[in-house]
């Protein structure tokens, strides 16, 4: 102990002696640990009388617990005596600490009958709504008999710390019998309180008198540890500014426990139990604003109501000012209230009533932050993206990245920002809605230039990132030649993704981010941005199926491409728009125009890298429409191009893709050897996603050896097929290995996220089970993909799996059903897409469903377009008349075989 901290416990106890013990109350100590702790207090006063005497303060002793005067000569004659006598604080200590170890060991009696008990808390607002959990957990804590109990509450402004701390310390009045002490520390404040002042307010109320009140903030500190050392007193510190504000203010012993309220977390304070406020959920919102204005009148409009709620972003603040702005207009709809607050210029001028105004909770926080963090919270609104990743703030302040993270950690301790972690990936920036509208504010007070200075070298960071990201996804690797226009900014290292998995996870993460990039660089007229931008991302925006948003971005690109009279840019654009149309199913017509404008511009500029690329993907369209002649030969021209450059990954794609022409003609073999080659140099590339495409391609193959194409299940059709049909597939080594690398694919998919690819392997898988009579499995499966392509509008794939379904359906005797799903699933392909080869499948099968429902004129006719389309596209088809192929398909519907569950 300090010199000080001795003088107030020996003051203090003494006290308590003269109180209790000189009261006469030491003649009823029957327990053992009350005439202990009598003992030792006595012989702590007979020293103090023994050591004063000669000082002349003999006489005070006999006074201290009466005379405020005599407490305070006391002080004064000790700290002589104890500066005079090196050997006496020794003494001194060795009488306090089993005196007060005495005193506490089964509370002797306390002092609470001869002293001040202050109740200080503010009343809690009768509409306190919510924070269940938080409370339950506070509580537990404050109130557990053992150890110092210091709590935590902290959160952004306007957040709800203050009234959640007053519910629970008035909760918990009762286990405090002490009293309860109050102080509102400022901390938001310019000039924070100081905490000797806090302290005298404290000493105070706890009866000492201002003559014994010490002059020293250390002298202070001990007089109120000693005070609050036998008591039970729960102290309540609002509104902290930081650690050093709070450190002298606790208590000394577990007897008391402290809760407390900051804006920020107080990392380095030692802390039983932090608790951080987050918005309130909608319900707990929805209550608290009930009881404001009336449950039932908000109900009466709820759909106004819930956007209200939503306006406010959970804010409780925000919640208080409009629910008294409807409770003082109870005639005013609360429609009319939406109304102002949907405007966004005037939102926060709405959320301000009485001396209540949201804006001053952030404008408080503002204030006490550095030149440099209040423009890094004016920019962090700069872009129209609900987040940002942390090293964004390095280019918007134009900083290294050490001196930007500094300024976040600031921002984030007083919770002027927040930020989130996604699974897997590095820290987020985020903003509330409130916060970012007044960001946006602020930046209106300020030069244009800062915030586009700010913003195009937060765009040249991005574009810097995503040309590495793209780098490692492009399917034929570098494209073209001409996206060097914009200026780059360089990223943090750790920014960029290193591997393709990893680029696929930041497009993935980032997309939010590149569409608003794209966005307000069209806005701003800063057209190498924009359309840099967008070529970037557009392979990720394919592998994540997002081709609503790829048209959307393209379609600014291009404007900006032609304000710029860039044909590069235009032919990659073009290239890019092409994919969208054709993987979205949208406009295969304008596809196929973007495509043929794009070789055309690749030619002319000498560019092989566009050129193979736009070659190879009208060849896919072409495939996919079951022009299997006009796209094989496609195909070859862009592989002559692809072994010239050379370029491997394209050449891997090129084989892939001829390799499932060869599958629709029958000739297996020749796939699996183009599959054999694809597969060394997607491996030898490092491409994940191009080994999954040929796994998957690879067991769809392998099937249709066993099965020969013939996509009805032999129980389903027993007539002839160009080739042996099976008599149960699942005999075969090859059936199994098919299974297995159906699997395989699955999981690659999964690790690099090609969502629409593994729906293509569950259709295959799904088209196994029904070969193989697992109706449950195949159900499963097809219900899986057949939801993933409606989400997706693939409807290919959607065609594809309503067939599956209608032949399943059938087997479950609902045959009117089952014609309906293949019905559909005809339309898709023939007038939606169109696609040859889907619809011939298709109308092969509902051929077979009008036979099992003796509908023979539609029978007929349905075969014959089936017989048609196998033909046109090249797919083999049995070479036997027709009421041959009409009898077996005129069969009633078949009993599935029984199916063998297989252990592995």
């Amino acid at each position: 102990m300090t010199l000080e901290e001795l003088i107030a416990a020996a003051v203090s106890l003494t006290v308590l002696y003269a109180k209790r013990i000189a009261a006469g109350l030491a003649d009823r100590a029957a327990e053992s640990t009350e005439q202990a702790a009598a003992e030792h207090l006595g012989r702590l006063r007979a020293w103090m009388v023994t050591r004063l005497h000669g000082h002349g303060g003999e006489s005070a002793v006999e006074q201290l617990g009466v005379s405020p005067v005599a407490r305070g000569l006391v002080r004064q004659q000790l700290a002589e005596a104890l500066h005079a006598d090196p050997h006496a604080a020794g003494e001194l200590e060795a009488l306090i600490v089993p005196a007060r170890a005495a005193v506490l060991n089964g509370g002797f009696l306390s002092p609470a009958a001869h002293l001040p008990v202050p109740r200080q808390l503010p009343p809690v607002p009768g509409d306190f709504t919510g924070r269940d959990r938080e409370r339950h957990l506070l509580e537990a804590e404050l109130s557990s008999p053992s150890g110092s109990r210091v709590c935590l509450i902290h959160g952004p402004g306007g957040i709800g710390k203050t009234v959640t701390a007053l519910q629970v310390a008035h909760r918990l009045a009762a286990v405090f019998p002490d009293g309860q002490l109050f102080a509102d520390l400022r901390g938001a404040d310019p000039v924070p309180a100081a905490p000797d002042e806090v302290l005298g307010t404290f000493l105070r109320s706890l009866g000492v008198s201002p003559e014994a009140i010490p002059d020293t903030p250390e002298g202070r500190t001990g007089l109120f540890r000693s005070e609050l050392a036998a008591r039970r007193v729960l102290l309540l510190l609002d509104n902290a500014a930081d650690e050093e504000q709070v450190r002298p203010l606790l208590p000394g012993t577990g007897q008391c426990a402290t809760l407390i309220t900051s804006r920020t977390p107080l990392a380095v304070l030692a802390v039983t139990q932090r608790t951080l406020l987050a918005a309130l959920p909608e319900q707990e919102a929805w209550d608290l604003l009930g009881r404001i204005c009336g449950t039932e009148r908000i109900a009466a409009e709820a759909d106004a109501g819930r956007e209200v709620i939503r306006l406010c972003g959970g804010l409780p603040l925000a919640l208080r000012v409009a629910g008294a702005r409807l409770a003082a207009f109870p005639t005013r709809p609360v429609s009319r209230l939406t109304r102002d607050l949907t405007d966004e210029r005037g939102r926060l001028d709405v959320m301000s009533f009485g001396d209540t105004t949201v804006r001053s909770v952030f404008q408080t926080s503002y204030q006490a932050c550095s030149a440099q963090q209040q423009q890094a919270f004016r920019l962090l609104s700069a872009l129209e993206t609900p987040s940002l990743p942390a090293w964004a703030l390095a280019p918007l302040l134009g900083v290294d990245s050490a001196t930007a993270a500094a300024c976040l950690d600031r921002l984030l301790l007083i919770h002027l920002v927040g930020a989130h972690q996604p699974e897997a990936g590095s820290e987020r920036i985020v903003l509330h809605d409130l916060a970012r509208l007044f960001s946006r504010e602020l930046s209106t007070q300020r030069p244009q230039a800062e915030a586009d200075a700010a913003v195009q070298r937060l765009l040249g960071a991005y574009l810097a990132a995503a040309d590495t990201a793209d780098a490692a996804l492009r399917p034929a690797g570098r494209r073209h030649t001409g996206r060097n226009g914009a200026a780059r900014y360089p990223p943090p290292s750790d920014a960029l993704p290193g591997t393709a998995t990893d680029a696929i996870r930041w497009f993935d993460v980032e997309r939010g981010v590149l569409l608003a990039a794209v966005k307000h660089a069209h806005a701003a007229g800063w057209w190498d941005l924009c359309w840099e931008i967008t070529d970037a991302m557009s392979v990720s925006l394919e592998h994540q199926w997002r081709w609503r948003e790829s048209r959307q971005a393209h379609l600014l690109a291009l404007d900006a491409a032609g304000r710029l009279a860039d044909g590069g840019a235009r032919a990659a654009l073009l290239r890019n728009m092409g994919e969208a149309l054709r993987d979205g199913g949208t406009d295969l017509q304008g596809a196929e125009s973007c495509f043929t404008e794009a070789i055309g511009l690749f030619r002319d500029l000498g560019d092989d890298y566009g050129l193979s690329d736009a070659l190879g993907n009208l060849a896919i369209l072409r495939r996919q429409q079951g022009r299997l002649r006009e796209s094989a030969d496609g195909l070859a021209t862009a592989e002559d191009i692809f072994r010239s450059l050379p370029l491997e990954r394209g050449l891997a794609w090129t084989l892939r893709e001829q390799a499932v022409i060869s599958r629709h003609r029958g000739e297996y073999a020749s796939a699996l050897g183009k599959l054999d080659r694809a597969a060394a140099l997607f491996t030898a590339n490092d491409e994940p996603r191009g080994v999954a495409w040929v796994l998957r391609t690879r067991a769809d193959t392998e099937a249709e050896s066993i099965t020969r194409g013939c996509p009805l299940p032999r129980h389903w059709y027993d007539g002839p097929w160009p080739g042996q049909l099976p008599a149960r597939p699942t005999d075969d080594p090859l059936w199994a290995q098919a299974r297995a690398h159906y699997a395989d694919a699955e999981l690659i998919m999964e690790e690099v996220g090609d969502h629409r690819a593994r729906t293509w392997a569950l259709l295959g898988r799904a088209e196994m089970a029904l070969h193989d009579g697992d109706r449950r499995t195949a159900t499963g499966l097809v219900q899986q993909a057949r939801l993933r392509s409606e989400s997706h509008s693939d409807h290919r794939a959607l065609g594809r799996a309503l067939t599956v379904r209608a032949l399943l359906r059938a087997e479950e005797k609902n045959l009117d059903e089952a014609i309906s799903l293949a019905e559909s699933a005809v339309s898709i392909h023939r007038h939606l897409l169109p696609d040859q080869v889907g619809e011939a499948v298709a109308a092969l099968r509902l051929a077979r469903l009008y036979g099992a429902a003796q509908r023979h004129r539609n029978l007929l006719t349905t075969l014959e377009r089936a017989h048609t389309l196998y033909q046109a596209t090249g797919m083999p088809f049995p070479q036997a008349p027709a009421d041959v192929l009409l009898e077996a398909l005129a069969q009633p519907i078949p009993k599935p075989p029984r199916h063998r569950f297989r252990l592995f």
